[in-house]
């Protein structure tokens, strides 16, 4: 039995889940309203003798006690790993000296930083030197409530205050250095304090500890007017979000989170009741910020500083030589990331530009009622962007001018992956530019034309050949065979991992025009695997492919959990050395067949892709019996219950299923390969 084995039979789901929100028994299971999607009629449903959950509202997902925490608190695998292990009792397997040296060393300096912020906080509220600094809070509105709440706090106008209080509680003075709270002058040989004569605000991680600071200039002339903690451990400001741990439980129960691009516009917006709100940490938004938003909100906002807003500002990244807004100059998002993100999740992107002079600090302040519309009239990222880079254009504008700005906007509005997306973002700037979107498609074509290479590029599309043969993979056998097939998917996904681009278009194909099937038929996602280590493997191979920095394998093995590092070299490993762990009958036979199989068609990549077609198939058609046996469970509850299965809540989420699941047992049965060839 593996740890997360021993972690899931020692806790209890229905305890756990009970802890976030208020499960009610429905015959043999519970139900509740869901927790992360507003609902008047409870769709969410925990599954006792399973330890399984599902959301067949909304949400559409589901899964066992580690993807409820993980989802709920927005925590990684191994947070939740370490998290649940403490609370069932498990000992995990120790660190390494190396890893318990520098988790004792983080320790020690989230400690360091916690009594930095509290000695910054006390000076504001106490210290006779700060009454500058809370004036300047005053003329801000903010009230003791809010200074209190967000730990603002005020940096003494001398050298060493700051250093000399925490060296007082035992912290060495190169501690102090590399929490980035002072300064080594190499030269002299001496330490004084980075930050002095500002208003100090705690920057926390998404659990709420105090990882740096944002220090405001309090004199005019000061240079610069902020200052950040050097990047550092703790500190990696492309990977924070301002005020994420004060606004997580409103962007989850709102499904919409609102980015600013100043703290105090993040601290007023939470002053006046808009709790969903965070900034950024003054760079462009980045990925893995998106990334962390993606797990909370169905829809993102980005409110705009009116100076940052204009088009020269915000579609700086469009010249086709500057893939992304690199740089410390990049004080807005970056335009061509948030496009291409677009397609890779279901996560509805906005803009809103504030009136002239007025940035989101002022005009909460000034009318909360006009901010609350502006956020409400929030218009899509691909027309603001279609907007702000035709605003020059008018009905005289020559065809040159309009060639011009319609071939600088393209490589943007065609970045997301979505082909959908891609298409509505060309029919639209068709119409605002007066050009044929055929001579658009084609230009587009053309730009995207893969260059030669040696090696494909990762999102180089193939195409997918349907070749004939005989093994339709088995979905129900002995114990085990399930996971195994899980683990055999991801055998092949690391080491050709753009094929998932196949696998979901595939399933977009069987959905075909049928509306109803599209929860049913959506791309391959995390929730097609049981295992919890598979979930989280599967989601960073994802992750892999939608960044462009590393190599897909090379990207996983830097971001994975360490306690997952194993794990995958296990899968990595060839099924023959695993054939002895307990595979047994037909499936030791399948599996013998699957293999030489593989080994003749290594070298046809067409041939191989359609294998890892089929395997996807294969977890999806499991996944949708898994999720039928669920529903068939709530209707005999129903109608145990005195109900009228023609008024059933799910009766047309089980119809979708059942028509998908047919969809997809009629692809395995046509899709097969020749093993005499």
């Amino acid at each position: 039995m593996s740890v997360v084995d021993d972690v899931k039979a020692r806790l209890d789901i229905v305890e756990v889940v009970s802890g976030y929100t208020n499960l009610h028994k429905a015959g043999r299971n519970f139900k509740a309203l869901c927790p992360f999607h507003q609902e008047r009629t409870p769709s969410f449903i925990v599954f006792p003798e399973t330890q399984t959950w599902r959301c067949f509202g909304a949400c559409g997902e589901g899964g066992d006690v580690f993807s409820f925490v993980m989802k709920a608190e927005g925590w990684d695998f191994a947070e939740a790993l370490r998290i649940l292990a403490e609370r069932a009792g498990v000992e995990l397997q120790p660190f390494t000296p190396q890893q318990a040296e520098r988790q004792d060393a983080n320790d020690r300096m989230l400690g360091l930083l916690n009594e930095a912020a509290q000695f910054f906080h006390t000076q504001l509220l106490k210290a006779p030197g700060a009454q500058g600094a809370r004036e300047y809070v005053a003329r801000r509105g903010l009230n003791a409530e809010t200074i209190d709440a967000f730990s603002i706090g005020y940096a003494p106008d001398d050298w060493r205050q700051a250093l000399q209080h925490l060296q007082m509680l035992g912290y060495k003075q190169d501690e102090i250095v590399e929490a980035g709270v002072a300064i080594l002058n190499e030269d002299k040989g001496s330490v004084y304090d980075r930050f002095r004569h500002r208003l100090m605000i705690p920057i926390r991680d998404g659990r709420g500890r105090t990882v740096g600071f944002g220090a405001r200039a309090l004199d005019k002339d000061a240079v610069p007017k902020y200052l950040n903690s050097p990047q550092g451990p703790l500190f990696d400001k492309s990977r924070l979000l301002y005020g994420l741990d004060m606004a997580r439980r409103a962007i989850r129960e709102t499904e919409t989170v609102v980015v600013v691009e100043g703290y105090m516009d993040a601290i007023q917006a939470h002053q006046a009741g808009f709790h969903n709100v965070v900034a950024q940490m003054g760079t462009a938004l980045t990925e893995d910020q998106l990334r962390q938003l993606d797990k909370y909100a169905t829809r993102l906002i980005l409110a705009l500083d009116p100076d940052a807003a204009g088009a020269s500002a915000t579609l700086r990244g469009l010249d086709v030589a500057r893939q992304t807004l690199g740089g410390d100059e990049a004080m807005t998002f970056d335009p061509r990331g948030i496009m291409r993100y677009t397609g890779t999740v279901d996560m509805d992107l906005r803009v809103v530009t504030l009136p002239e002079g007025q940035d989101p600090d002022d005009l909460i302040r000034e009318n909360p009622g006009a901010w609350e519309q502006l956020i409400e009239r929030a218009v899509p990222v691909a027309v603001y962007v279609i907007e702000q880079g035709t605003a020059h254009l008018s009905s005289q504008s020559s065809y040159y001018e309009r060639e011009a700005a319609a071939r600088k906007l393209l490589p943007l509005l065609t970045a997301t992956e979505s082909d959908f997306q891609r298409n509505v973002n060309i029919q639209a700037l068709a119409r605002r530019v007066r050009i044929d979107e055929r001579t658009l498609i084609e230009w587009t074509q053309r730009r995207r034309a893969p260059k030669t290479r040696t090696v494909p590029s990762i999102r180089q599309q193939r195409r997918l050949a349907d070749v004939p043969a005989d093994r339709t993979p088995a979905t129900s056998g002995p114990p085990g065979q399930s996971t195994f097939w899980e683990g055999f998917c991801l055998y092949q996904l690391l080491r050709q991992p753009e094929q998932l681009f196949a696998a979901n278009r595939k399933l977009r194909e069987l959905q075909g025009d049928d509306g109803a099937l599209s929860e049913a038929l959506r791309k391959l996602g995390p929730e097609d695997f049981t295992r919890p280590e598979h979930q989280v493997i599967f989601s960073y191979l994802e992750q892999s492919l939608y960044q462009d920095d590393d190599e897909p394998l090379e990207y996983l093995y830097r971001h994975l959990p360490p306690a997952l590092i194993a794990f995958v070299d296990e899968l990595d490993a060839s099924p023959l050395e695993r054939l002895e762990q307990g595979l047994q009958g037909s499936l030791r036979i399948e599996l013998q067949s699957v293999l030489r199989e593989q080994a003749r068609l290594s070298m046809t990549p067409e041939l191989s892709t359609d294998l890892l077609i089929r395997e996807a198939l294969t977890l999806r058609h499991s996944r949708i019996e898994r999720e039928l046996a669920e529903l068939y469970f709530l209707q005999e509850d129903a109608l145990a219950q005195g109900g009228d299965l023609t008024e059933w809540d799910y009766q047309a989420t089980v119809e979708a299923n059942r028509r998908a699941r047919e969809r997809i047992a009629k692809a395995l049965q046509t899709r097969h390969f020749a093993r005499n060839v």
